[in-house]
């Protein structure tokens, strides 16, 4: 019985070493702000995109319980709308942009006047005149971004009639000081002819992305003819709706841009080609990845979109693809070399657990990505070795659900490449 007991007791130890080493380890990572956490006098009652500055530090608006907007950098805050007053801040876009010095722009209403407002207060409201364009008034202000020097881009519409909302025409502005409108400038907008094309004064033209050294600039512009969608990049187009991919299909739409300080690009949308293959990310208009594809192990099936690309100035490219719903949901972000994207490395999926404390014990699952192309870019890639996510968590063992903004490590760039190489497998720092 002894002997029996003994062969008992080291198969289950057998199994168990068995067992422990096929366990996924949970992902560590780390808890910059959630849901309920406490700060100006109120709570944290949601959150917005995450988007980084020239040093990798993170910003984001923060929606409180009192109603007021809070504006995040590095590692706290550094805005309230109610020190605004007697200024009335209300709302935020989840688009924004902080500077390396720990300068702003978000997008609240001010006074009921859809704006952009910074560090040096409001910028630009609707009915106020626009400094480059005489005799024009503001009618709304969107998508606002800022480079590591401070200098502030967005969205905006004109009118010839003050205080009116509705736009005759729209604009990407600039403010080299955005503590100063008297700097403001138009960069570009609806009338412009490039390659002898017009600009339509009537499209949103929302997407776009400017290099932090502010020489790149890339938009989805649409144009006044025929098919209409053209990716922009520094004067010309780089892909052009209804043109070959140089794969067998053409151009159909384009969505999601991003721009590095080389001049390196990625943009995403369809092709015209099957619909279980003509979503896609090109890395300088060359598709490197697409639905139906098999990227490290994880089949983009049919249905499968792109929520959220962005390029930093290493060439790295993180790409969160979704699809499905419900209980049949799949979401993966995923961590590549530009040149080399079809060989990007899985870093984050729905289901997975994180350890938020270092322990090696997980402490949340992952229940939803929260990165939306409809709404503003969702991703932002600096070079300090990290991505911040914004994400819904459950915590182990329990039923909630809350709002949170991660952090977590990428592969060194020469682990990276071996890992392409099927040297190494590798997931992360």
């Amino acid at each position: 019985m002894a002997r029996r007991q003994s062969m008992w007791f080291a198969a289950l130890a057998v199994g168990l070493v068995a067992a422990a080493a096929q366990a996924v380890p949970p992902v560590p990572a780390y808890l910059v702000i959630k849901q309920g956490d406490a700060y100006g006098g109120s709570t944290v009652s949601s959150l917005n995109a995450p988007f980084t500055d020239g040093n990798g530090k993170v910003g984001f608006v923060a929606a409180l319980a009192d109603s007021q907007r809070m504006i995040w950098w590095n590692t706290g805050p550094v805005f309230y709308s109610n020190s605004a007053l007697p200024d009335v801040l209300t709302g935020g876009e989840s688009s924004m942009g902080v500077s390396n010095t720990g300068g702003f722009i978000y997008s609240p209403s001010v006074n009921g006047n859809d704006a952009v407002h910074t560090h040096g207060g409001t910028l630009l409201q609707r009915g106020d005149p626009i400094p480059p364009l005489p005799g024009l008034y503001s009618t709304f202000n969107s998508r606002p971004a800022m480079l590591p020097d401070g200098t502030a881009y967005w969205i905006g519409g004109s009118t010839a009639t003050q205080g009116s909302s509705t736009s005759t025409n729209r604009h990407l502005f600039k403010a080299t000081d955005p503590t100063n409108p008297a700097t403001i400038t138009r960069v570009l907008g609806g009338g412009d002819v490039i390659n002898g094309k017009t600009i339509r004064t009537t499209a949103s033209n929302f997407s776009f992305w400017i290099s932090n050294n502010g020489q790149h600039h890339i938009h989805v512009l649409d144009m006044n003819v025929t098919p209409n969608e053209h990716v922009y990049l520094d004067g010309a187009f780089v892909a052009v709706e209804g043109d070959p991919t140089g794969q067998g299909d053409n151009w159909e739409n384009f969505d999601l841009v991003g721009v590095n300080n080389a001049g390196n690009y990625v943009f995403s949308g369809d092709t015209n080609g099957a619909p279980a293959t003509d979503a896609f990310v090109a890395y300088n208009s060359v598709i490197k990845v697409r639905e139906g594809q098999t990227v490290d192990g994880v089949t983009l099936a049919g249905g499968a979109a792109v929520r959220a690309v962005s390029i930093n100035n290493l060439d790295e490219v993180v790409q969160i693809w979704g699809w499905g719903s419900g209980t049949t949901a799949q979401e993966h972000l995923f961590f590549g070399s530009g040149p080399t994207l079809e060989n990007s490395i899985r870093l984050l999926s729905l289901g997975d657990e994180i350890d938020i404390n270092g322990d090696a014990t997980s402490d949340y699952k992952l229940i939803d990505f929260n990165a939306s192309g409809i709404v503003g870019p969702g991703l932002d890639l600096a070079e300090d070795g990290y991505v911040y996510l914004d994400v819904d968590l459950q915590t182990i063992g329990a039923a909630d659900s809350i709002q949170a903004i991660i952090r977590i490590a990428v592969p060194e760039p020469a682990s990276l490449l071996l890992a392409a190489l099927g040297v190494l497998v590798l997931r992360r720092r």
